[in-house]
Formats: structure tokens, C-alpha cells, sequence
């Protein structure tokens, strides 16, 4: 499942359940679906041998493979390209370090070289290409009204790089304004070049605040260690504090100097370096784009009259490697994070349910389409990918079925989703589930953290079934002996009845748009600040604004007039160039707000004022 927020501590707050979860004393009805059958898949998918099922990795193909092997033994037609299971797309997996990176610091008619690694390093999210600008120091690089905090105030940063300490002013004040030891979202480094970047900086250098921190090296960070977008508009790099105090050295200032002015009282100590002071950064930066593919397999109809008509049935398959920025277990890294719940036991209910319906004695008269999603975790992007590429058109399809993390049922609890996207749907579950007697939890949403929004954007009724977020997600102990095999098959046949109450009805579903409540989920910039209510396109690949994959009706952007396929470029004045931008935009404001809204529809530039909400 993929966290939308960003933050390892935002992903916690939505926790459901902790520890290990209750065993359940019931066992499926149905012979088809038995434990046994249930954690084979699972044990092998998030064995050590698939090292966490990272995107782009050699263990993802791996998986891809087992998955195909079993669509083949089931006796599935491959749907995906040229007559076989895997539907291909490529992805940006990661970055690396170049061969051009260079920086120099001239001052007067004297050039100091800067060597990569030793002393300054870009971060993987800079933009690459060459700046040359003077300097200005910019304090914290915080921009704060709540705090009644600018370290822009009063310092022009227009076309300069601005200097920027880490984290925040009195972090080690408990009685500071700010949260003191807890830092505030304004300490976070992608924040800060946003602020600067929304100053008119040209380039942002990071600098370390060691005083603050007594017995740290200044140290370069990683070069992978930050998360950010996948590329900014802007060079972002950090340069050693030695090497920023010569700088400032004619000014007679020092880094410590400025850093205590500001954290006695809060008060602005922003300069700009001397006139004939300027530094010259090239960025190369490679962007790693890995192929991988979504497994597709089709169980044709057995009703002429219904057989061009489908039944998506899907689960993710991709999960976090050996730890990435989505890991909540971020001292772990680098150990295999082994996803058994989060989405082996999805994929093993669609195999099952594959199994099963290939078997039966009397065939669907739909057909159902059976696919395993790579991408996820990035975004969603693999059934992204499938709905702007469908092997099967999305106006014939009359459900999408989602199973994402239903090995671990609590209580006896499970959870539904999309119960009000199509008339029915919710009576469809609760006759389903007559005999199997699951705790249903249901949401009329067709939206949230995984696959099947992207058919709710395409206007495609959805049912998600989850059983629920606990202390291992995202973490290395998401691991296979932890999974309740005998719920999980409980699971599957619940999801078998409703494929066969979806394959009986007569007229193809009605999708209904729902006006969506202003949640945190999905409902605009990733869930921080006020309600906007819109859903962003998670496989955009265009670079440049946020574009729309729906907007909520009812929502402040819909009472606005935005549209879906919408893009976003502006808002309340700011440039928006991805997600993070969006989110640090929503960010600085609160419900009630009125904020001008820029969209790029096709050629044409729309603008309208919208009313920012609560969220409830």
C-alpha cells in the first residue's frame, strides 16, 4: 500500500491496529480456499531469496515470472504485450551521480575550486544544469507566519543561491514558539528549497548547524539520503560549514555567529555575501529508469453476450527492496523489507481466486481479467500505466475488485471500500459475506492509498478489501509467519462470491461520483492543510505542474470549476511544479482561506478563486 504523506511519523498516525495480529478461529467454507493454498505464495514472495520486491530489481522480475507461471498452469490467455502475461512500462527508480558535477567560488579575481563528495554534494532530487549567481545567507530558510518567522524578510534572494542551515531556529528550547527538539514540517530540507526556490533562489546550498549539534561531524549527507520529487526546478546541494565560513569571512561574520543571533531571539540576521562573490554549480544528475511490467491474465467469458465485458480483479506486487524513502523503519535500511502483508497476501488472493474460477465447473459469463501491478508503492503507477493503456476498454468494464494487505484480519474486521461507487454494490457485499461473516467495515470511497483509484479516476465502479494498517507495515517484520493464512482465505472466498453476485447482474453497474468528505486521504497535496479536493495523477510523466486525475465534487476545487486532466501551475502566487510544491502551497494556509488558482486546461490558462476547508 503507498504512503501518501511523505513522513514516517504522518504513515504511523494512520496505524489501525498493532502487533501481532489475533489468530481467527474461523476457516473458509469453501474448499478452494484453504490456508495451505493461501501462504504458499506468500512464503515464497517475501522470501529473502526476492530481497523485498524492490521496483526495478532483478527480485521484482523474479516475482513477475512466478506470477505469469502460475496465470500459465491456470490456463489463463496472456493479455499483456505481444501474446504474453507481462504489460511493460518503465519507471524512474532512483539516481545517481554524474560525471560533470563541478562547483567554483570566485570572489573578486580568486577561484576556489569545490570537489564533489569532499566538499559539497548535490541531493538526488536537484535539478541538473549549470548556475552562476552571487549569495545570499538566508538563515534557516523558514518562512513560517504561524511562528511570525521569515528569514526572507527584509533580503532580496531573487536570482542569488541562498545559504540555508539545517533544521530549525531553537530546536533546543523547550519553550520555544516553534515545537523545540520536534521539529516543525519547516525543517524538512525539501521545504526549505521550495521556500527558497518560491523567493526566487536559483540554487539552494544546505548547510550544517553544528553548534546546535555538539559531536557532529560536518559531514556531507548521502547523496540519496533525502526524499524529495524526482527532479526540482532548481540546483540544491550541501557544502561544508569550513567551506561557507571562508566565504564569509570578509563580512566578518561566521556561521555560529548568525545562527546564535537568530536563536536569541528569533530575530532576522539574513545577508547578502559581498557583490563580487559568486559561485558557479553544474549538476549531473542520472536518472535510473528501470522497465517492469504489470502481469495481465484473462479468464474469456463463457456468455457471448457478455464476454466483451470485465471483471478486473488486482493486487500490487511491488514492495519497498531493502528500504527506501517509504520505509518506517528508516535504521533498517538496507535489510530486506519483505512485504508479506503489504502485498504478498494480496497477490496470493488473486492467484487463488485465478485458481478457483479457471477451475469451476460451470466458467463466469464476464470476463475476468487478473493482474498483478508493479509500481505501486512509487505511486501507483503500474495500474496507472493500465488504465491509460487498457488491453481491455475501461468503458466495458464493469468493476475493478482490489485486494491490498488482507492477510492479517483483526478481530474478525474487514474492510471495504468503494461500497457507493455503483448502486448495489453495498448490498452486493452484505449478501456475499452472508455465511463467511466477516465484521464488514465498509466506506462508500472509491478512492485512497492504492490501485483501484486509478479505475475510480476512469470512472470505474471499485471494491477494495484491506484488513487493516499494524506495526509492521513498511517495516522488515512484515514478514510471512505472521500472516493468518486461515482469514486470509476467508478473504478470497468472500471476494469469489462477490466476482460471482458482480458476473450475475444483467445491466452493466452504474458508476456514481461520489461528493467525497474532506478526509485526509488523497484529498489534495498529499493530506496536509485544508481540504482542496483534488486527486493528483501519480502517473504524470510530463515534468511541470500537478495534473488532475480527478476532482471531488462539491470540493472547494470543485465549486472552483477545476476539471479533471486539469494541471495545476499555480497557486496563491507560488509556481507549482510537482506534488511537493503543492503540498508546501496547502500547507501555509488554513480553512477559509480564498486563494487564486492557475490551471493549464489543454492551451488555455485557467484561473479561479477558491475557498479553502476544513478537513474532517
Amino acid at each position: 500500500m503507498l504512503v501518501l504523506t511523505g513522513t514516517a511519523a504522518s504513515a504511523l498516525a494512520l496505524l489501525a491496529h498493532a502487533g501481532r495480529p489475533a489468530q481467527a478461529d474461523h476457516a473458509s467454507n469453501d474448499s478452494r480456499f484453504t490456508a495451505q493454498e493461501f501462504i504458499e505464495p506468500i512464503k515464497f514472495l517475501a522470501s529473502e531469496k526476492l530481497k523485498g520486491r524492490g521496483n526495478g530489481s532483478r527480485e521484482l522480475n523474479h516475482a513477475a515470472k512466478y506470477i505469469a507461471g502460475r496465470f500459465r498452469k491456470f490456463g489463463l490467455k496472456p493479455a499483456g504485450d505481444h501474446n504474453t502475461y507481462f504489460q511493460h512500462f518503465s519507471l524512474v527508480v532512483g539516481a545517481k551521480l554524474g560525471r560533470k558535477n563541478s562547483a567554483t567560488f570566485a570572489q573578486g579575481t580568486t577561484s576556489t575550486p569545490l570537489k564533489v563528495r569532499q566538499d559539497f554534494i548535490p541531493l538526488s532530487f536537484s535539478a541538473n544544469g549549470t548556475v552562476e549567481a552571487p549569495l545570499v545567507f538566508a538563515g534557516y530558510g523558514i518562512t513560517a507566519p504561524e511562528y511570525h518567522y521569515d528569514d526572507y524578510q527584509g533580503v532580496d534572494a531573487g536570482g542569488r543561491a541562498a545559504v540555508i542551515l539545517l533544521h530549525e531556529p531553537q530546536e533546543n528550547d523547550e519553550h520555544s514558539v516553534f515545537m523545540g527538539k520536534q521539529l516543525t514540517a519547516h525543517a524538512e530540507i525539501v521545504s526549505k528549497a521550495i521556500n527558497a526556490k518560491n523567493h526566487g533562489a536559483v540554487a539552494v546550498l544546505l548547510v550544517r548547524d553544528l553548534t546546535n549539534h555538539p559531536g557532529q561531524a560536518d559531514e556531507l549527507l548521502k547523496f540519496d539520503e533525502v526524499s524529495g520529487p524526482q527532479e526540482m526546478s532548481i540546483p540544491v546541494i550541501q557544502v561544508k560549514a569550513d567551506t561557507v565560513n571562508g566565504w564569509l569571512k570578509p563580512s566578518g561574520q561566521t556561521l555560529d555567529d548568525l545562527r546564535q543571533a537568530i536563536d536569541k531571539d528569533l530575530s532576522n540576521h539574513s545577508i547578502a555575501l559581498q557583490a563580487s562573490s559568486k559561485l558557479t554549480v553544474n549538476v549531473d544528475i542520472d536518472r535510473i529508469h528501470r522497465k517492469v511490467s504489470n502481469v495481465v491474465g484473462e479468464l474469456p467469458g463463457a456468455d457471448a453476450n457478455s464476454a466483451d465485458q470485465y471483471i478486473v480483479v488486482g493486487a500490487h506486487y511491488d514492495h519497498l527492496g531493502l528500504g527506501d524513502e517509504h520505509s518506517l523503519a528508516p535504521n533498517q535500511k538496507g535489510q530486506v523489507h519483505h512485504g508479506a502483508d503489504d502485498n504478498a497476501s494480496g497477490v496470493s488472493g488473486v492467484l487463488e481466486l485465478a485458481d478457483a474460477l479457471s477451475h469451476a465447473s460451470t466458467r463466469p459469463r464476464h470476463s475476468i481479467v487478473f493482474i498483478d501491478f508493479a509500481g505501486e508503492e512509487l505511486g501507483l503507477l503500474g495500474s496507472s500505466y493500465y488504465t491509460q493503456h487498457p488491453p481491455f476498454p475501461l468503458k466495458q468494464t464493469i468493476a475493478m475488485v482490489n485486494l491490498d494487505m488482507i492477510g492479517r484480519v483483526t478481530n474478525n474486521r474487514l474492510y471495504v471500500a468503494g461500497t457507493g461507487t455503483s448502486p448495489g454494490f453495498a448490498q452486493i457485499v452484505q449478501e456475499s459475506n452472508r455465511g463467511i461473516a466477516f465484521d464488514v467495515s465498509p466506506s462508500a470511497s472509491g478512492y485512497g492509498a492504492s490501485d483501484h483509484t486509478s479505475f475510480a479516476t476512469h470512472d470505474v465502479p471499485v471494491l477494495f478489501f484491506f484488513s487493516g494498517l499494524h506495526s509492521d507495515y513498511h517495516k522488515p517484520s512484515d514478514t510471512w509467519d505472521k500472516i493468518d493464512a486461515a482469514d486470509g482465505a476467508r478473504v478470497a472466498e468472500l471476494v469469489s462470491n462477490v466476482i460471482g453476485e458482480l458476473d450475475a447482474l444483467k445491466e452493466k453497474p452504474q458508476y456514481v461520483r461520489l461528493a467525497e468528505q474532506a478526509t485526509a486521504t488523497m484529498g489534495g497535496g498529499g493530506g496536509y492543510g485544508p481540504y482542496f479536493g483534488s486527486i493528483p495523477d501519480f502517473g504524470q510523466v510530463e515534468h511541470g505542474g500537478v495534473r488532475f486525475a480527478d476532482v471531488h465534487d462539491g470540493s472547494p476545487a470543485g465549486k472552483a470549476g477545476f476539471k479533471a486532466g486539469d494541471v495545476l501551475i499555480e497557486f496563491d502566487g507560488k509556481p507549482i511544479d510537482n506534488l511537493y510544491d503543492f503540498t508546501y502551497a496547502l500547507r501555509a494556509h488554513k480553512p477559509g482561506d480564498k486563494v487564486m488558482v492557475t490551471v493549464m486546461r489543454g492551451n488555455e490558462k485557467v484561473t479561479a478563486e477558491v475557498t479553502l476547508e476544513a478537513r474532517k
